[in-house]
């Protein structure tokens, strides 16, 4: 992500820019989940289920779990 891009999701995570390295990370490795931080609270799509957390601590917290990071290793 570039240096500008980087800047605009941090002017949408106000209270949480720790989280914005992570989401970079997740989106990087997971190019087919839909993440938004647009609205009052973020949200992601996952195949065509929708997933919204009060914080985006939260949402990457509950997609994590559902894609665990060794979970690529395995599917090898």
């Amino acid at each position: 992500m570039t240096g500008s891009a980087h800047r605009s999701a941090l002017s949408l995570v106000p209270d949480e820019p720790d989280q914005v390295p992570r989401l970079e990370q997740f989106r990087a490795v997971h190019p087919e989940v839909v993440v938004l931080l647009k609205g009052p609270m973020p949200a992601a799509w996952v195949g065509g289920r929708k997933i919204v957390r009060q914080t985006l601590h939260v949402l990457l917290d509950d997609l994590e779990e559902m894609f665990p990071p060794d979970a690529g290793a395995a599917r090898s």
